[in-house]
């Protein structure tokens, strides 16, 4: 179904509003202008009609770029620049017309550069603010050329003085609000990174990167929910390297990171997308085999037993590391608790049967 204003993406959405918002200022500006004409204010040949209808015009293939996201190839997805050439150029060709009101009317332009505030740096603004001016300064000369009698030069260069000084006014000011919006969007952006960060610091191991312990609890619960009610197959395996301890005391601490940055590294590559892997605490890992057969799960072990066995390290040529696992299926209703230790004692009977093997419970 069509919609005006889509929700998604959200900034596809703020860009449209902006837009629709342009369009709702022309139209209070072509009421004004009608007005103005019927109460000859304006000169009564003004082509109000023509000039709105070729500005709306121009505002629907806006908004088709910016609803259809062709708008989002250019660099300013806002098509901000050309929406408010558009509309300088609109205002100038009513200015032409507005007789005694000009002054007044001035102020239409400052309406379109607070428009362009948002999205442009002080040096845009200033380019833009050159633009109105000069657009201003043609009409001037061309109204100078074609109805002479009719121009006061007095109010001429009052209104040409006028313009150029609130429109330098307003480069200053808009490129102080366009510095301040620029900053809170960078504060905004490194609070986000850091919420990001705390956000894995909260779920994931420092050393290894992969999930830790409260966090793999979680989904522990949240996966043994889910095979209760639907009466899918869950493994889980408690994965310790063997004789860990000797690796630290011979080699040293930074060897036995190395070790378990090493098992990580490997057991991450070698397991589906769909198993969680974390590291336990220490030299334990822990892992959830969702949906899989307990025979596809202990090849996967093994298979991760024997390339980890495999592994040399720079440090010591010589060392070659195992480890023993246990493994044990999610019986219906079963608590966290009774899983977990099933796993355990597996895993015990692992390494009573001399290590560097998996043990079904």
């Amino acid at each position: 179904m069509f919609t005006l204003i889509p929700e998604d993406p959200p900034d596809r959405a703020v860009r449209i509003r902006r837009q629709l918002m342009a369009i709702y200022s022309y139209c209070l500006l072509w009421f004004g202008t009608f007005v103005g004409v019927e109460l000859t204010a304006f000169d009564p040949a003004t082509p109000h009609i023509t000039i709105f209808t070729l500005l709306f015009c121009v505002n629907v293939v806006f908004y088709i770029l910016l609803r259809t996201g062709l708008s989002e190839r250019f660099k300013d997805p806002s098509l901000t620049v050309l929406q408010m050439i558009t509309g300088i150029l609109a205002v100038t060709a009513v200015l032409y017309y507005s007789r005694e009101l000009r002054g007044a009317m001035l102020s239409i332009y400052l309406m379109i550069m607070t428009f362009g505030v948002i999205s442009l740096d002080r040096r845009q603004l200033l380019r833009m603010a050159i633009f109105i001016q000069s657009c201003f300064s043609l009409l001037l000369i061309g109204e100078g050329m074609l109805v002479p009698q009719q121009v006061i030069f007095s109010y001429q260069l009052g209104h040409w003085f006028i313009l150029a000084l609130v429109l330098g006014s307003f480069v200053y000011v808009g490129g102080y609000i366009h510095n301040l919006q620029s900053r809170v969007r960078e504060q905004r952006e490194h609070l986000r990174e850091a919420h990001d960060r705390l956000a894995a610091i909260a779920i994931r191991d420092d050393l290894t990167g992969l999930y830790n312990r409260r966090y793999f609890m979680g989904r522990l619960e949240e996966e043994m929910s889910l095979a209760s009610r639907s009466g899918s197959s869950l493994h889980l395996a408690i994965i310790d390297l063997d004789h860990f301890k000797q690796v630290n005391d011979t080699y040293g601490h930074p060897a036995g990171d190395e070790v378990i940055r090493r098992f990580s590294a490997i057991a991450s590559i070698g397991l589906r997308r769909s198993d969680i892997l974390a590291r336990y605490g220490g030299e334990e890992f822990v892992v959830l085999f969702p949906h899989v057969s307990t025979i596809a799960c202990v090849s996967a072990l093994d298979r991760l037993r024997e390339e980890f066995a495999a592994q040399k390290y720079p440090f010591a040529d010589e060392l070659r590391n195992t480890f023993s696992a246990g493994i044990v299926q999610y019986q219906h209703n079963e608590t966290v608790q009774d899983f977990s230790r099933r796993a355990d004692q597996a895993l015990y009977q692992a390494k009573a049967n001399g290590r560097n093997c998996v043990v079904k419970g």
